[in-house]
């Protein structure tokens, strides 16, 4: 059928999960009445009872006799003392005496408390407590096996040696051999002249030959001594001290270096040091040498409690190219007072808590100098914010009251490219108010949950104290025409949702009242103006859906498509707010999201006069039986009965009751394909202001093709002295390609690349090309990377990253991951192998 039905279905969500757990109660109430009417099972025999009865075999008493018995199921028993353990033994034949010398022949085993022995002849003597294991011997515990030819242990004592072994260590997929085994304790190991890899031995391309190793599996560690590290069986590093886990455990210890190459710094090599203070603490130690700058000391400090969490972090060197003295510091951190924390770390109501987020650095040039992403070059503000929340109790328990205190650093790398600085928080203090916060309860029956109903009410009170220090700094880069200023915001707002799967409506009554008390910069500045403003709007919309069958033979599987109207209608008052000062209010811009807002504006210091209705139409591939959705396609306008007043910077002289048409697409078809676009049209000017395009093939993990394109068109901008804006025309301000991917060539080699073009400069703005060489216990990463920022000194910066990461040891170089996770949509670095499993050599 090609008609469309309103979604309709029961508005208590609850019952859709009790219904069919109702239905089938009953359904196996037919089964359980009759089986509850038959007679108990019978108890299980008993010795007792067995010898009662006539034509019975007697089972002797077994007493305190520990019993092996079969198991459908691998499952870890509790650990036992050596002292208290049993040692049993199996072969094909045995000879010897009782509690003498006994000689085990064909698939000899001696086994006790997890350990295992094995060969092809073992000789034990109880008295000396030795076994020497001939032909074929091994020796396992957990998950460490040693062979050779020939062994001697001593069982009780978990002593003992083997010639000239081979051994393999589960934990990370070490092998190794050795002239010679000397075995300590049960889990300490120590081996004359052996060598260490990770790799197969089938594929031997690296490993370290040490004089001496001790692996310690309790502690997960390995010490060499004496090493020398090869390269298809090529030495290339003298090691005399090696140290590295078993597993993955946290340790102690020297990292493997970091090493590259950037066109501002020179050769750049870092030596982490990590120090692992406790289970809930650890420290970074970096040193880092660049051939161009000197000797940096940096360092990061983690913490973690069940009441806080946070990191400590700081650079410091001499620079010896600018002759200064150059550092940064950032501290984070989260705090809970009071109460408890929710899943995802959202406070619970009634919670105190609490943040730091404080970060500076010496001077404009340093992210551009030091920083090792693309995020640092581009970074132009670092904050320093300490901030509080806390969740009220009993009659108050619908209200949180917050405060919180923030500067900023606005670095200007570029002279004349000025970057306008914010004001100041100093501080900022809040309390709203929510009838919905109160949790949901259930009913005396525990079986339903009382949703909320009926209108949500919400009220706030927001005071901030805005200041903006101007000596010191270029008076162009002054926010506006206040140095400090008092505003106070009063919001509230009253709605009345009706939901339904088949529709909702709901309407909203609100109110915005600003209060200013500001100090000008320069004498003759008009006084701070406030307003008080009402609004009211209704927000509407329909569902309905029917199966298309015709895009069965399309998507191979049964659809349901979906039509879904909205219509949002909203009133504003128009009220002068030409003397009203921007401290922390943009222009929301016009997308999908922001057309079915009551306000054009983001933050407290506009309110756009509104008298609007927005269309719009959202339609949906969805498949039947997931729900998946493979397909959404949506359509919206406004129409403005009056021509909007209020802008940013100023009032608008000749407002236009036309607003542009806005479309979006997105599709996801199988084989990983997906394509989005988004357009927003002006028919006045017969023109696009602004079009973004990608698609996106990824046909399976670790193969990705990416195409992007983005266009935009910003209208004039009105001057504003007041807000120190200058009058800027109508232009297109951005007009950009894209081309991305990750691609193997081979199975062992898969390549990485981006280049993005800007069309209005005819220049490249970014350029990687990386590759990724994997074998069976190593992979080799390197990238070569370019950055073009014409608003920077130094407008063209250059990477080249590379790095050898051997499987389970380490790796030496700078990591490009970063990099190509960043430039590449979709892309995967190379897998790591799964951790083996307790059973996975069960023996």
């Amino acid at each position: 059928m090609n008609h469309y039905r309103r979604r309709a279905g029961f508005c208590a969500p609850l019952f859709l999960a009790l219904a069919p757990r109702v239905m089938m109660g009953v359904v196996m109430l037919h089964f359980a009445l009759p089986a509850n009417a038959q007679a108990p099972a019978p108890l299980p025999p008993t010795a007792q009872s067995l010898a009662n009865a006539g034509n019975t075999i007697l089972i002797p008493d077994r007493g305190e006799v520990t019993v092996l018995k079969l198991d459908d199921q691998l499952r870890l028993g509790k650990p036992i003392e050596d002292g208290k353990a049993l040692t049993f033994t199996s072969s094909d034949s045995i000879d010897g005496v009782v509690d003498r010398e006994m000689v085990l022949r064909g698939r000899a085993q001696i086994r006790r408390n997890g350990a295992v022995l094995k060969a092809d002849e073992v000789h034990y003597d109880p008295d000396t407590d030795i076994a020497d294991l001939v032909g074929n011997a091994e020796m396992s515990k957990g998950n460490v096996t040693f062979k050779g030819p020939t062994a001697q242990f001593k069982v009780d004592a978990r002593e003992g040696e083997m010639k000239t072994p081979s051994y393999e260590l589960r934990d990370n997929r070490a092998t190794g051999t050795a002239d010679k085994l000397t075995i300590q304790s049960s889990d300490i190991f120590v081996f004359d002249n052996a060598t260490y890899s990770t790799c197969t031995p089938q594929n031997l391309d690296w490993y370290f030959s040490v004089d001496r190793m001790e692996i310690d599996n309790e502690q997960k560690e390995m010490v060499g001594t004496g090493g020398v590290l090869h390269v298809f069986d090529v030495p290339v590093a003298y090691v005399p001290y090696i140290t590295a886990p078993t597993a993955n455990q946290r340790r102690s210890g020297i990292l493997s270096p970091v090493a590259g190459y950037n066109s501002n710094n020179g050769f750049d090599i870092t030596q982490p040091y990590y120090v692992d203070i406790a289970p809930n603490r650890d420290l970074l130690v970096l040193p880092r040498y660049m051939s161009d700058r000197g000797l940096q000391l940096g360092g990061q400090y983690r913490f973690l409690d069940p009441s806080y969490v946070g990191t400590l972090a700081g650079d410091y060197m001499h620079d010896i190219k600018t002759g200064t003295d150059r550092w940064r510091y950032d501290w984070q951190q989260r705090q809970l007072f009071s109460g408890a924390m929710g899943p995802g770390g959202v406070p619970m109501p009634g919670s105190w808590t609490g943040y730091a987020n404080i970060a500076r650095v010496s001077d404009s040039a340093y992210p551009t100098d030091f920083s090792q992403s693309i995020a640092g070059v581009v970074t132009s503000q670092f904050r320093q914010e300490l901030g509080t929340s806390k969740g009220l109790t009993g009659d108050l328990s619908n209200w949180i009251v917050s405060a919180k205190a923030t500067t900023f650093q606005t670095l200007q790398p570029d002279p004349i490219n000025i970057v306008q600085a914010p004001y100041n928080l100093l501080p900022n203090i809040t309390a709203s108010y929510n009838n919905r916060l109160t949790p949901t309860v259930a009913d005396p029956t525990s079986k339903y949950v009382a949703l909320p109903s009926g209108p949500t009410n919400t009220f706030s009170v927001d005071f901030s104290r805005f200041q903006y220090n101007i000596q010191g700094n270029l008076a162009a880069t002054a926010p506006g025409a206040y140095s400090q200023a008092d505003r106070t915001i009063l919001r509230g707002a009253m709605a009345y949702p009706e939901i339904t799967p088949g529709y909702y409506i709901t309407p909203k009554i609100s109110f915005q009242a600003n209060n200013y008390n500001a100090t000008a910069l320069n004498p003759g500045t008009a006084p701070a103006q406030g307003f008080v403003l009402p609004t009211f709007s209704v927000d509407s919309g329909l569902a309905f859906e029917r199966d298309a069958a015709e895009l069965h033979s399309f998507f191979g599987r049964d659809m349901v498509l979906t039509m879904e109207p909205r219509a949002f209608y909203v009133y504003t008052p128009y009220q002068n707010q030409s003397n009203t000062p921007l401290f922390d209010t943009a222009d929301g811009g016009y997308s999908l999201s922001q057309i079915f807002a009551e306000n054009n504006f983001i933050g407290g210091d506009r309110v756009a006069d509104n008298n609007k209705l927005t269309m719009g139409l959202t339609s949906r591939m969805l498949e039947a039986s997931s729900g998946a959705e493979r397909a959404v396609f949506t359509l919206a306008q406004r129409q403005e009965f009056t021509g909007q007043k209020v802008g940013l910077y100023g009032t608008v002289v000749d407002p236009s009751t036309y607003s542009d048409t806005l479309g979006a697409a997105s599709v996801r078809l199988l084989g990983n394909f997906s394509a989005d676009v988004f357009a927003d049209y002006n028919a006045q000017l017969n023109q696009f202001a602004q079009t973004t395009y990608g698609a996106s093939w990824r046909p399976t993990p670790g193969r990705s093709l990416n195409i992007g394109y983005q266009t935009l068109w910003t209208p004039p901008t009105v001057a504003s002295p007041q807000n120190n804006v200058l009058a800027a025309p109508a232009a297109t301000t951005v007009n950009q390609y894209n081309i991305s991917g990750q691609w193997p060539i081979t199975r062992e080699i898969s390549v990485v690349g981006r280049w993005g073009y800007d069309a209005l400069t005819s220049k490249t703005l970014n350029t990687l090309a990386a590759m990724e060489w994997t074998r069976d216990c190593w992979t080799f990463r390197a990238a070569y990377s370019q950055i073009t920022n014409p608003t920077l000194v130094t407008p063209l910066t250059t990477q080249i990253l590379f790095q050898v990461e051997f499987r389970g040891f380490g790796s030496v170089g700078s990591n490009p991951v970063d990099i190509m996770k960043l430039n590449v949509p979709g892309y995967l670095p190379t897998s790591k192998p799964i951790p083996p499993s307790t059973y996975e050599n069960y023996q």
